[in-house]
């Protein structure tokens, strides 16, 4: 059976907006998938992460906005997982992005968190990253504007999963570049 593994890398973890949106995230997966979870802001274990990203077969990220970047603890992330980046725990395994936001700065962080995401290895397939914010809320639930399907609205998660979904059943050898895996924390200035 396939997997998917849903990254919450917002400060307030479980308890927060992004903690309810993973939950109806979870509801437009497919029963044919099994699904975990991995909430940031708790303590991690690396060598128990890096078991769960290994056997997932495609990865949910979700996020809030902050001072126009992604939530701290999916910076840590990132940053302690470096040294897998093109290795088969990401190699080729497609991705989709959520990001939350007050007003601004979603939509900047989605595209630098995709790109991120690719360099560590990982497919973005088409329409598989969307930002929700107070403001869609606001004028998806209050008005009846002509508008407002221009505007991403949670109807869109079920677009975001299929196309995840519908990655998976790629499978290309891809290659990678040579990454320096030992040496990259080095002191290189002094």
């Amino acid at each position: 059976m396939k997997s998917i593994l849903i990254i919450n890398g917002s400060i307030s973890g479980d308890k927060g907006n992004c903690g309810q949106l993973v939950k109806q995230i979870q509801r437009h997966i497919s029963d044919s998938y099994s699904v975990q979870t991995l909430t940031l802001s708790k303590k991690i274990n690396k060598k128990a992460v890096e078991k769960k990203l290994s056997k997932a077969s495609a990865f949910v990220f979700v996020t809030g906005t902050y001072w126009d970047s992604w939530g701290s603890p999916l910076q840590k992330f990132l940053e302690d997982f470096t040294d897998l980046e093109g290795t088969p725990v990401f190699m080729g395994k497609p991705c989709a992005v959520f990001v939350l936001n007050h007003s601004v700065g979603g939509k900047s962080v989605l595209s630098r968190l995709q790109g991120v995401l690719s360099t560590f290895g990982c497919i973005i397939p088409p329409m598989s990253g969307m930002v929700y914010s107070l403001v869609n809320d606001i004028v998806i639930k209050k008005t009846k504007s002509v508008h407002a399907d221009d505007l991403w609205s949670l109807s869109d998660i079920a677009v975001v999963i299929a196309n995840l979904q519908l990655a998976t059943e790629t499978e290309i050898k891809w290659q990678s570049w040579a990454v320096d895996r030992k040496n990259f924390r080095k002191l290189w200035i002094g």
